[in-house]
């Protein structure tokens, strides 16, 4: 692909099955940048064409402090592209990586940027597609950014995901698996968010194994409670993770509700003391 008019172009780091990412330097402001491409093979691919423009519409018109910004759209040599912030940042991923637990308070602001990035997306009638560590980038570690490409898609595209294995198992609503539990919607990406919740809580996910393990674990509602791997957690987080992760969708929290109910803990003047795990009093003898 030839460089757009105002970047420098570098090397290809990524693909799927229609587009190409390239790191880019955006030369006038001297920024980098990911610019995404359709694949050179595919620019006569009309159906691959007419995905991949629909597409990059759609993330376009989003603009939200928790979502990963378009900057720039356009064509070249009957290439279309799209340019976004750079995706070659820190992840959560990494910041899970150690297999520790993340500060209390660290973790809740990191699960209330993305509740309210997930409820912007439910104000729009759209819907997060797999909720997991890599895809939530932290320039700053308390503030989580989702990369938007190929992961948005509208509410009315929900009911293809039953059964599609299009979340990461570790985080997998039963619903999506499970025939009679309800439809999928955003309260599927809650149930995500409560397992992504648990994870920096307790530093491992709720379930460990394959994917297909996971699944089934999540299907059958046998997940360890929170409290066996913290304990010393404030009752109030391990509420929040049960509610996230509510068995029944109809009883778990929707997207505004999340946010209310980490917006709430951050506020609350007891959770910003130094929690302190009771030691048991010796009897004298």
């Amino acid at each position: 692909m030839r460089a757009p008019t105002g970047y420098r172009l570098g090397k290809p780091y990524g693909k799927d099955k229609t587009g190409v990412l390239y790191r880019a330097v955006q030369t006038k402001l001297d920024r980098t940048v990911t610019i995404k491409a359709l694949r050179e093979e595919l620019s006569d691919h009309a159906i691959a064409r007419r995905l991949f423009l629909a597409e990059r519409d759609l993330v376009a018109q989003l603009d939200h402090a928790h979502l990963l910004g378009t900057l720039d759209t356009g064509e070249v040599d009957a290439i279309p592209y799209v340019v976004t912030e750079s995706t070659l940042q820190t992840t959560l991923a990494h910041q899970l990586r150690a297999g520790e637990p993340l500060e209390e308070l660290l973790a809740v602001r990191i699960a209330l940027g993305i509740a309210r990035a997930l409820d912007y997306l439910n104000q729009h009638k759209l819907i997060y597609k797999n909720l997991k560590p890599t895809h939530v980038l932290t320039p700053r570690p308390h503030v989580p950014k989702l990369i938007t490409f190929r992961h948005v898609r509208s509410i009315s595209e929900a009911p293809s995901f039953f059964g599609a294995n299009v979340q990461t198992g570790a985080y997998c609503a039963p619903e999506l698996t499970r025939p009679g539990l309800g439809s999928v919607s955003v309260r599927s990406n809650v149930y995500a968010l409560g397992g992504l919740l648990y994870h920096m809580f307790a530093g491992k996910p709720p379930v460990a194994g394959d994917s297909a393990t996971c699944r089934a674990a999540h299907a059958s509602g046998e997940i360890p409670p929170l409290r066996d791997a913290r304990p010393y957690l404030r009752d109030r987080a391990h509420a929040i993770v049960e509610q996230f992760m509510k068995f029944e969708p109809a009883e778990r929290s929707n997207a505004r509700a999340a946010v209310g109910l980490l917006e709430a803990y951050l506020d609350d003047p007891l959770v910003k003391r130094p929690l302190v795990a009771k030691k048991k009093r010796r009897r004298r003898r």
